[in-house]
This record gives structure tokens, sequence and C-alpha cells, in this order.
């Protein structure tokens, strides 16, 4: 069920992410598994971001067909006020920018719009959910529009039932904790912890009606991860939803998207080849991070302090200069302590035999990795959706304890420094043994293979994926009817 004969013209799906690559993989990773069933899939981007995607289309073509393609439109850049090739939120030279990247996204709506008379026939158009304006896009060309969500139910389930309910505005300080009416756990939330957009009520009023007049949303999730947020968000009434991951286990079969500088992978895994099994605790914070001098200090520190090996893998500019660092500290921490700037194998180094901890950042594709391998975490949130997904890792799923439990805010300026002694704390409980990390280990390990099952023949994960296809296609073939 779900492929498609070969009498069939192939059911035509363009994907356009949104420009970062915490976007675009996850989203390029479902193309590729729309494309093992016999989807065409066309791939949208940008110059400046083919570089990320190009790779896993050439090989998933070496493996597949219809081949997926990769169609390019221009970045406003220049007229928005950006520099040249600033075409991804990683390359904004100031955060103070943001807002003319934004406006140069939804400047892409008429080349868009080019391709896809381009393109046609076009059977349906996935796009990411911070693109509500591709959802009257879609109805123009008379397709049905996919939201594709980058996180999952979890934190969309407790943004609709925040914006309907809306607790949050009857407290009487952004620390003070809340309850959300009929959610399936009683979890605490705080102002400080939702993410940006509530502030901003008009783009989250544009977010929920194009959801709303959505054919459906695509989840990289799996229904076992996260039930009760599955039924939840069926009961609600929201659009159909179709739960497809974790996707990163497809692209695991194909080439990183990333550059491998140096050796460094190769360097990376014989380092930990030498360590004892769950012995490593690995430390990532994303594409995205920016941390002040003093934490990153007090990070280093809390690091060399717990006596537990480590591979902190860093941006190559570490979000800010070394001049944070404590002198000598390279050379103290050699041999238990492994800095690694730039890109790092994340996959492979979670999935090695010697990890068994995460210090994670809650960002969902990190949160599908370090599942996916097994390997117990602790939290340390920094924007976003991330403190929303905090919850339902150490409350809900209990496969996570948190680094710090004090004041912790979306916001920078009243973000608090985690302090050394919480960073070598949460260090010790994640490899230093004992029965509370057993248990969360057994969990994810239980969880891990959940996922694998998932997206198995016959899982539940590739049975939605089936039903996205047939749902498609009956779409289409009711719109042909109607055109006769």
């Amino acid at each position: 069920m779900g492929s498609q004969t070969q009498e069939q013209r192939p059911l035509h799906l363009v994907f356009f992410p949104f420009l970062a690559r915490s976007h675009m993989i996850p989203m390029l990773e479902t193309a590729v598994i729309a494309a093992e069933r016999g989807v065409k899939a066309t791939f949208v981007t940008t110059p400046a971001n083919a570089h990320l995607v190009r790779p896993t289309l050439d090989r998933a073509n070496s493996l597949h067909q219809p081949p997926m393609d990769l169609r390019i439109i221009l970045f406003p850049a220049a007229d928005h006020g950006l520099p040249d090739g600033c075409e991804n939120l990683i390359s904004l030279p100031d955060v103070s920018l943001a807002g003319n990247f934004f406006r140069a996204v939804f400047a892409l709506r008429k080349p868009l719009d080019d391709l896809l008379c381009d393109l046609r026939p076009v059977d349906a158009l996935v796009s990411d959910a911070l693109f509500p304006w591709t959802t009257s896009l879609a109805a123009d060309h008379s397709i049905p529009r996919l939201i594709f969500q980058v996180t999952g139910l979890f934190p969309l389930c407790a943004a609709n039932d925040l914006d309907i309910h809306r607790p949050y505005e009857s407290v009487s300080s952004r620390s003070e904790p809340y309850s959300i009416p009929g959610f399936p756990h009683p979890i605490k939330f705080t102002r400080a912890e939702l993410p940006e957009v509530f502030d901003f009520p008009y783009m989250l009023g544009l977010l929920r009606e194009a959801e709303l007049t959505s054919y459906g949303v695509i989840v990289n999730s799996f229904y076992a991860f996260e039930p009760d947020y599955a039924e939840h968000y069926y009961k609600v009434g929201r659009r159909k939803v179709f739960l497809v991951g974790p996707v990163n286990l497809a692209g695991a079969r194909l080439p990183s998207t990333e550059k491998k500088e140096d050796g460094g992978r190769d360097a990376t895994l014989r380092w930990l080849d030498e360590k004892e099994d769950d012995s490593v605790v690995y430390i990532s914070f994303g594409t995205l991070c920016r941390f002040s001098d003093e934490q990153f200090r007090e990070l280093a520190l809390g690091l060399e302090a717990s006596g537990h090996p480590f591979v902190w893998a860093m941006r190559s500019d570490g979000g800010a200069g070394d001049e944070w660092m404590p002198e000598g500290y390279e050379k103290r921490v050699a041999g238990r302590g492994l800095v690694v700037r730039g890109w790092a194998p994340q996959a492979e180094i979670l999935s090695h035999r010697a990890v068994g901890g995460f210090v994670i950042h809650c960002g969902w594709n990190s949160v599908m990795e370090g599942v996916c391998s097994g390997v117990a975490l602790a939290t340390w949130p920094l924007h976003s959706e991330q403190f929303v997904l905090e919850k339902l890792l150490v409350d809900v799923l209990k496969i996570a304890k948190p680094v710090w439990d004090g004041f912790k805010s979306v916001v920078d300026g009243e973000k608090a420094v985690v302090p050394a002694n919480a960073v070598a704390r949460a260090v010790a409980l994640l490899v230093g043994g004992g029965e509370e990390v057993a248990a969360m280990r057994r969990r994810v390990r239980e969880l891990a293979e959940l996922g694998r099952r998932a997206v198995a023949e016959g899982g539940s994960s590739h049975e939605d994926m089936s039903r996205l296809i047939e749902g498609l296609m009956a779409c289409r073939e009711e719109r042909e009817k109607s055109q006769v």
C-alpha cells in the first residue's frame, strides 16, 4: 500500500524547507522516504544552501526512481539589507538582522509561484510551518499544502492548547508556573519558557490559520514516542497528521550532508574506540548556539571537574572567539576530553558503544538522534520550543534529567549562567553509573527499538506515509475529475 504502479503518473511533491540546517535536513530525509515509495520529489532551496542537500540527493538518485530533483530560487538578500550569500540563519552576521532575514523569506512567494508554474503538474506542496503564506499559494495552484513540522506533537499540542486557553495571561510573573487545562499530563510551564512566537500574536495567528486550512501536517516523530499527544491532537479536531519518523533513520543510509574536514570524523571515532562502553558524554548545542564567554568558561570547567571522558562539539567559531577558554585547558583534559570545532559526525558519535550520555539543547533533530542511539540525556534548552520539549523528555518519557534546575528563559538577557558544578553533576549522572541512569538508558533503548520498528515495512510511520500518498492520490483523482 502507498506505492504506485508503473501505469500511474508518479505523485509529484514539491518540498520547500525553511532556510536553516535544522529544517532542511529532516525535510530532505522525508523527501528521500517519499522517493523510496515511488514519489517524484522536487526539493527547492536557494543557491547558498544547495551544497547542504546536493550530496544526499545525488546518492538517493543512484538508488531510487523516479529521480529526485533539486531546484534553485534566488534569495533577495541585498533587497532586504543582508550581505551577499546570507541565505541561512547560521550565516546571519548579527541577530539584529533576523527581521531582515524573515522579510526576505516572505519575499520568496513570487519566485516559488513561478517555479510551481514551471514544474506542472504538481500534486502537493510540502512546506515548512514557518511559511504560512504557502497555504494560499498552494490554493492558487489548486493543490493541497502540507505543513512540515520540524518538532514533535508534544510541543505542537502545547502550542495549540496554550493558544486556546491562554493560561499564561493570568500569571503574575514570567516565572510563575501554570498548567494547561485538558493537557494529557499535568505539566507545569512558565511564561519565560514559551517560544518567542507567543510575543507576536499576529504571527501566531498566521501560523494557526495556515494550519487549520492546510491539508495536513507531516511530523518527524513516531506514534510510540508520544502516543498520548497523537491521540490528543486527533481529539481536538486539528488537521490530518502523518507521523513519518524518525526520518534520520532514512538519512543514515545516505551520505552525510556535512563536509568532512581533515579526517576529523575518523580521528574522533578512533578516539572513542579507546574508551570503555557507556563511559563518554557527548556535548553539542546545535548550529545556532550563542553562549556568553562566561557560560563557555563555566561549561569547560564543569566538564573538566567531572573527571569523566567527554567529546564536546562546538561551532567552528564556538559562537565566540576562544578568549573564554581557561589557560591550558585543552592540555589539561587531553586524553580524557576531546574538543571538536566545526563539523562533528554526531549520529556516528552517538551510536558508538563508548558514548553513554548526551548533553542536549533539546533541538528536535538531536532528540531523535539521541533516542535512536539509545543514550541517556541531560537537557540544556536554549531557545524556541526547546524548553517545552524538555518537559517531554524529563517529565513524561523520563529519559532525561535537566542540567540546571534554576530559572530558565528563552530571552537571552534573562538567562542565568549555568555553573560549572551543575555541569559536573550532570556528567557524573550520565556516565557515573547507578540505577537512576540505568533506568533512563533502558527506557530510551526501548524507544530506540520502537523507532526502528515504526519505519520498517508495516510499522506505524511506514503506514502513515502510505496513508499520505494514498490520500494525495485520491485528491489528485478528484481534482482531475472536476476538470473534465
